[in-house]
């Protein structure tokens, strides 16, 4: 039996009251209860004889059941009353969850539509040339390249820093270029690029939405094409090149307490590199999962990870509880600033950003260089030599 039916042992009074004490759980109006009514009742009357009905009781009700109950029942009568009140509550609780969840989902669909068509238009018209590199002889070393906090998207202009597309797009020049003079110096046969995160400044805060001068899927589109450009000439002086992308927090979807991990749009670039990197064999995409990556360079465990949850001192405690094993590096960003730091068997390695310091680090009174590291691993002892490129172009 429907509960918009009588039931059997209920009269036409409880049923009339049950009817709209209960319109948004039944998710009726007052004019479905109404025909409701009259169809139980035979009669034809219009909504609002019904629902003035049904105020004239409200209004009445706590004074009748005041006069004919005693305190036990009364209490009886309240604890209902209020039980009755949590599951409204309860319910519409669950209604906005709900809502918020379908707003996200089609939001990051929208996006990845809107995505799909640039990369089909930039196939057609701007094509990606690519020659694999014969590799050195006998090499034991591989290079591991860290791309983090670039704020792609934002512009700084204080005291200390200029930061706009143009000066974006020349730091990655100079990264790249860096890059490649460090890999071919020390003949390495595979280089490890790892986004740490942030690789857009998104909108997650209010000094974000004023200093962001283009919007977020201009600027996931924008940051993907780069790194696309980026790594296709990482592959053309590399016989072997894996990417990883680790999700930062600049890029999620709303606030930290209203999305999960998962809802955050730096999700959408392996998927935009595996679309428009897709006939190069050389290159391999590995996306993270829950903002973690484990990784094995050259017989060395690595966790790569944004930052945002595991500091430089609490990291090496809860991780290796969380994976079961000790790490032998941990490999984040998001401070921007260079930090390395040993913990027995685990060292914590801190990319510095390219973007340096924006109007937040100022009012903090923080300073940091713009730069990146680069890592050299050989087979024999791990962990080489780390070089910091410096970026500090500002025009």
């Amino acid at each position: 039996m429907s509960v918009l039916e009588k039931r059997q042992d209920e009269s036409f009074a409880d049923y009339h009251i049950r009817l709209f004490s209960h319109l948004e759980e039944y998710e009726i109006d007052k004019f479905k209860a109404a025909e409701l009514l009259n169809k139980e009742f035979g009669s034809s009357y219009d909504e609002s004889k019904w629902r003035k009905d049904y105020q004239q009781y409200c209004k009445w009700k706590d004074y009748i059941v005041g006069k004919n109950y005693d305190e036990e029942v009364l209490a009886k009568y309240e604890e209902l009353r209020i039980e009755s009140e949590k599951e409204k509550i309860r319910k519409q609780d669950q209604k906005r969850e709900y809502r918020k969840m379908y707003y996200n989902q089609a939001r990051f669909e929208k996006i990845q539509e809107d995505i799909k068509e640039s990369i089909s238009s930039l196939s057609q018209h701007k094509s990606l040339v690519h020659s694999i590199p014969s590799a050195p002889s006998l090499s034991q070393r591989e290079g591991l390249i860290l791309f983090s906090d670039w704020h792609y998207g934002i512009e700084v202009d204080n005291k200390f820093n200029t930061f706009n597309k143009d000066i974006f797009n020349k730091r990655v020049r100079k990264l790249v270029d860096k890059t490649i003079e460090n890999g071919k110096k020390n003949e390495i046969s595979t280089l490890h690029v790892a986004q740490l995160g942030d690789i857009i400044s998104g909108q997650i805060h209010v000094s974000s939405k004023v200093q962001a001068n283009e919007q977020l899927i201009e600027q996931i589109t924008y940051v993907s094409e780069v790194l696309a450009e980026v790594l296709v000439e990482l592959a053309s002086n590399f016989p072997e090149v894996k990417f990883y992308n680790v999700i930062g927090n600049h890029a999620r979807s709303g606030h930290k307490n209203d999305v999960s991990i998962k809802e955050n749009y730096e999700y959408l670039i392996p998927w935009y590199l595996q679309s428009r990197l897709s006939p190069i064999s050389n290159i391999e995409i590995i996306s993270d999962t829950d903002g973690l990556i484990e990784a094995d360079i050259c017989g060395e465990s690595i966790i790569f990870a944004h930052g945002n949850f595991d500091s430089v001192g609490n990291s090496v405690k809860a991780l290796p509880q969380m994976l079961g094993y000790v790490p032998n590096f941990i490999i984040s960003g998001h401070i921007h600033h260079n930090v390395e730091k040993e913990f027995g068997k685990t060292s914590h390695i801190v990319n510095p950003s390219l973007i340096g310091v924006d109007d937040y680090a100022v009012q903090k009174r923080l300073f940091s260089t713009p730069s990146q590291k680069f890592l050299l691993f050989n087979k024999e002892d791990g962990l080489e030599a780390t070089y910091i490129i410096k970026l500090n172009i500002q025009s």
